[in-house]
């Protein structure tokens, strides 16, 4: 990132990017439907082709928008984005047209006297899928009106890198805490970067918002509380290493740890 950011800044930019990568997810997620669609469209361009008994250039349509759904599925599979979506619902009401045009030029070569039912089952299908396609677009659109730029989603996943690779024995800033849920943080600054393991977000807070409390019961090796911006997580067992990162951090923000806590033995 070209310039650095201060904390609240730091949060909005992990909100977006987090957010998109949700989406970018459920991008991914609806790639199955996506290609099926392609598929289903090349299937009826390839029954109206038996039906007419040649080519005829009317088919044309579905074959180029049933090559372009799948196009568009392998898309969402590989770089998933908001514009897959625009794109997707598009090409559906491009199909839906198609089979208006289709069911027409038929009527008018004297194919048939009327629509064919299935033709309109069909159609309509697809137009009320293209319609909840447009709607959940707009919804991306009103949701990004700001969207993480490319440098801020490489600096995240930079970030979010480096806080899952840092051993507390070999690096000063890092610290793991085995609550739950496990979290691996690093200490940078006056921000603490905070990953967590079962959920892959990356969160962070300042100095003053977080705390670790050492307690010890009956004599045996000191447990960590961890508390951030007053939420309390489970006691886990505390690392030397990650205790001596943390004080040394906590120590510099002008704010020592406080003391060991000695609880009664059970």
């Amino acid at each position: 990132m070209a310039e650095p950011l201060d904390i609240d800044e730091m949060r909005r930019t992990l909100a977006r990017v987090s957010i998109y990568r949700r989406v970018c997810d459920q991008v991914r997620a609806s790639a199955g439907h996506t290609l099926f669609n392609g598929v289903f469209f090349l299937g009826i361009a390839y029954l109206n082709y038996n039906l007419i008994g040649k080519f005829h250039p009317m088919l044309l349509g579905p074959i180029l928008i049933g090559t372009g759904e799948i196009l568009v599925g392998l898309w969402k599979r590989v770089r998933p984005s908001p514009e897959c979506v625009l794109l997707d619902a598009l090409l559906q009401t491009a199909f839906v047209l198609s089979i208006v045009i289709r069911e027409y030029l038929f009527i008018q070569q004297g194919f048939k006297r009327q629509p064919s039912t299935l033709s309109v089952v069909i159609g309509l299908w697809v137009a009320y899928d293209a319609y909840n396609t447009f709607q959940y677009y707009f919804q991306l659109r009103r949701l990004f009106v700001e969207r993480p730029t490319g440098d801020h989603i490489a600096y995240v996943d930079d970030l979010r890198a480096d806080v899952a690779e840092g051993v507390p024995e070999s690096d000063p800033s890092a610290v793991d805490l085995p609550t739950k849920p496990r979290l691996k943080g690093k200490l940078l600054g006056d921000v603490a970067f905070f990953l967590d393991l079962e959920s892959g977000e990356l969160f962070l807070c300042a100095r003053d918002e977080m705390e670790i409390a050492r307690e010890v019961r009956g004599g045996g090796d000191p447990n960590g509380v961890l508390t951030i911006l007053r939420e309390e997580y489970p006691p886990f067992p505390l690392d030397p290493a990650t205790w001596a990162n943390y004080a040394k951090w906590k120590t510099a923000g002008g704010d020592p740890p406080p003391p060991v806590t000695v609880l009664p033995g059970r």
